[in-house]
């Protein structure tokens, strides 16, 4: 996305919610339906089978202070990252062995080549530096991060010593930056628990590589990095710390610019997002009928009512505007940042979008479109929006199946719609209780709403979108592991999807698959999968070819 909301490897997706499934096993995927009450689908109108329902809009207009809204609505689920998975640079696949104090580097060559680098103790999660050739890890067990840089085929490697029992990682846009931080969120049984107000920040200047200790607000969130500056804002229970990162010296204490008016609000019920220029932050309130916009600069805070409580917000990239869905009142409102700052009348544009039940939204990485959709209630149905246009003109789409999630390609041309096996009603048709008992996907092209269902034989876990510079979306890739590990038959598999043609073609994986990456200059995707000695398989998103790498921690055992 082109939003400031750079979420590195260690950004908590809706941390704060505290139903969001864990969909990625490793990367998105693989979570359950939240079971609220069932929705009637509304699908006649107009349009037909088709939807074309019109939005209808208005000004914000007046809310009565005293409604009694009730209870939160049951949240939007949504999807999450797997923080110790492997990373790809520009040309390779680096993993943590853990049990071996090393990285693994492997590259995409077929045989391909791999190295064991020695880094400190008990390596865990894994970083790359964007438009790099290098990769941090911490290193749980020595209590520091290995900085590691390959170039023709050799490593240099940097440690540094960091704060203790960090777990995250978030490395800036421009590579100049990471930041260490410990988050709960983020902590497996039996963790020793961290430092909730103080990170290291480590410069990354070959030969000059350091580490500084700064103190922030309290228990980190999320990470946001400017677009252009050298600013990390770290949204935490206090608010948000500004941390100017070319001025960091060891002390450091970070400024914090308050979020809510309300110095007891419960800073688990609101969401903040942070716009790419760094001008505002948005800050949704999961109990009450309100957003708030923070000007950065002035760190005034003005808070506007809405007709309903939020189900979710999603800020549009490239122009500071909001986009806020209420699923139980069927609106939508898009909002102008400066104009709700300023207290304009015509801030908030409310959309009318009942019928499409949606209580969510994905926007496109260009601003101009937003996906919406439900994972509450099975609804078998999406809806998009047209951001570019003033009047926001929307149109609904039905699907063969519940949506349980919703992800985006890089360019934007399509979506994949992530579904479950479900129930059926009495009187279903043979055709429809098929479809209903397997699991599986929607290809969905956004621009002219042809949809393809992708029948599986097993749950999706992750998928990963690639795309080209000048040719745009290329492919979509899904895992879909055997639970049975191959018992019944029917073995491991990732379908890759062409999206010129949207046909999905299963590549079966001899182990359970647990993770992808892409590797760009290669061109190739590594499935990194469950096996005892090491086992990724790769494949050329240009031809479909694969081949594997088995044993490379026995490798780790000789070297």
């Amino acid at each position: 996305m082109k939003t400031l909301q750079t979420r590195a490897l260690s950004a908590l997706l809706l941390a704060l919610v505290p139903l969001a499934m864990a969909l990625y096993g490793a990367g998105c995927g693989a979570g359950g339906m939240d079971t609220g009450a069932a929705y009637e689908s509304d699908w006649g109108g107009a349009g037909g089978g088709q939807g074309g329902y019109e939005d209808t809009l208005s000004p914000a207009g007046d809310v009565a202070a005293s409604a009694d809204y009730g209870p939160p609505p049951t949240p939007e689920e949504e999807m999450l990252l797997n923080l110790k998975a492997p990373q790809a640079s520009q040309n390779y696949v680096y993993i943590a062995a853990t049990d071996r104090d090393s990285l693994v580097r492997i590259s995409a060559d077929d045989p391909p080549q791999i190295d064991i680098i020695p880094v400190g103790g008990h390596p865990t999660v894994v970083a790359t530096v964007p438009g790099s050739d290098t990769a941090l890890v911490i290193n749980s067990g020595t209590q520091d991060v290995s900085i590691v840089r390959t170039q023709d085929g050799k490593d240099d490697v940097t440690t540094l010593d960091v704060l203790p029992y960090v777990n995250l990682l978030a490395v800036s846009p421009d590579g100049k930056y990471a930041i260490a931080y410990y988050n709960d969120l983020a902590a497996e049984p039996g963790d020793p628990v961290g430092d909730f107000q103080t990170i290291s920040v480590i410069i990354l200047e070959e030969g000059k590589d350091q580490a500084r200790l700064v103190s922030t607000g309290f228990h980190i969130t999320e990470i946001y990095f400017h677009q252009s500056k050298s600013i990390a804002y770290l949204v935490t229970n206090d608010g948000i710390s500004v941390l100017e990162l070319d001025k960091v010296k060891d002390g450091v204490i970070t400024p914090i610019i308050p979020v809510s008016e309300d110095p007891l609000d419960d800073p688990e019920m609101r969401e903040v997002l942070i716009t790419e220029d760094g001008d505002f932050a948005v800050v949704r309130n999961l109990a009450e009928p309100v957003v708030s916009v923070v000007d950065l600069e002035s760190e005034l805070i003005v808070t506007t009512e809405v007709k309903g409580l939020p189900t979710d917000v999603d800020l549009i990239p490239g122009v500071d505007k909001v986009l806020l869905t209420l699923r139980e009142q069927g609106l939508a409102y898009v909002g102008d940042l400066e104009k709700l700052q300023a207290g304009d009348d015509d801030a908030l544009i409310s959309i009318d979008i009942q019928g499409s039940q949606a209580g969510a939204a994905v926007v496109t990485a260009d601003g101009t479109r937003a996906v919406l959709y439900t994972t509450v209630g099975m609804v078998k149905a999406v809806a998009v929006m047209d951001l570019d246009d003033a009047a926001y003109p929307w149109k609904s789409w039905p699907l063969q199946k519940g949506v349980v999630g919703v992800a985006v390609s890089d360019k934007g041309s399509t979506a994949v719609i992530f579904h479950q096996a479900e129930g059926y009603t009495a009187g279903s048709s043979d055709v429809e209780k098929t479809i209903a008992a397997t699991e599986g996907f929607t290809l969905f092209n956004i621009e002219s709403g042809y949809r393809k269902l992708i029948q599986t034989e097993h749950r999706y876990t992750q998928h990963l979108f690639v795309a080209d510079k000048q040719k745009g979306d290329l492919a979509a890739y899904v895992l879909t592991p055997d639970p049975y590990g191959g018992a019944f038959g029917v073995t491991h598999s990732v379908q890759a999807a062409v999206l010129s043609t949207y046909i999905s073609t299963p590549i079966p994986i001899a182990s359970e698959p647990v993770a992808m990456v892409f590797i760009p200059q290669a061109r190739k995707v590594a499935v990194a999968q469950d096996h005892q000695n090491g086992r990724i398989t790769f494949i050329d998103v240009d031809t479909g070819k694969t081949w594997s790498v088995t044993g490379y921690e026995i490798n780790g055992m000789i070297h």
